[in-house]
């Protein structure tokens, strides 16, 4: 049942965990040269590691009974389903660019890593896509799901829940440095609206999906800095 012991602890764990675990065997900036040498690698291991955690919580949540409306697996009406899938992808996207540009003004340097993983050729960008899939459904289900899910459940309310699990979300992305941890915490809170409102989970993985396959696709070579694109080449690490 989703206001046990047992199952918010679950949840504070997920929220305080997965950080953790990106923290100490995510990728760091050191890593930038192996990542461009073997993306396609680096898309797999990370879709299978997130599809093993979404896994994990949802043999959880079938082991304590969680009805599916706490965790989002329902929609009620598909045409608002995919209007808030639609408007939060472009909100989305907005509020990756101003976070890009802002960071650029105030001097909060861009993260190497972030355009380190970005595709080159037709085969990484199958493999992005891919995996930006995976992340879509398996971070939903994990953050927006079962985490916020169940912590609503005990807070008695979505909000508190939605904040904890847009924090805990952006500060997974700590590998993308502070601005990374800074737009992936408002991705988060925006991503977390649709399933407060409509109470499905669907609206936001479609959004989720469409924002990482848009920039992963092409975008990015109009959202990062210029002086960031000019030395993304191997070797040229060390003021990432």
């Amino acid at each position: 049942m989703p206001g046990d012991a047992n199952t918010i602890g679950a949840a504070v764990v997920l929220l305080l965990g997965i950080p953790v675990l990106t923290a100490r065997g995510g990728l760091s900036d050191d890593q930038l040269d192996d990542v461009r040498d073997a993306r396609s690698s680096v898309y797999v291991s990370a879709s299978i590691s997130l599809m093993f955690l979404a896994g994990l919580f949802f043999l959880i949540a079938a082991w304590r009974d969680l009805p599916p409306e706490v965790v989002g697996w329902q929609v009620d009406a598909a045409a608002p389903a995919f209007a808030w899938a639609a408007g939060t992808a472009i909100a989305g996207l907005i509020v990756v660019w101003l976070v890009v540009r802002i960071g650029v003004r105030i001097g909060l340097p861009e993260s190497g890593m972030a355009l380190a993983l970005m595709p080159r050729n037709g085969q990484e960008i199958g493999g992005f896509l891919l995996l930006s899939a995976a992340a879509a459904v398996c971070e939903e289900y994990l953050f927006r799901g079962f985490a916020q899910g169940v912590m609503g459940q005990a807070l008695g309310s979505p909000w508190p829940a939605a904040g904890l699990a847009s924090l805990s979300f952006g500060i997974s992305h700590g590998y993308q440095r502070l601005i990374g941890i800074v737009r992936a915490t408002l991705l988060g809170a925006l991503l977390a609206l649709p399933v407060v409102f409509t109470g499905s989970l669907f609206p936001a993985i479609v959004a989720h999906f469409w924002i990482n396959a848009v920039i992963g696709v092409g975008g990015w070579k109009f959202l990062y800095p210029e002086a960031l694109l000019q030395t993304d080449t191997p070797g040229s690490n060390r003021d990432r």
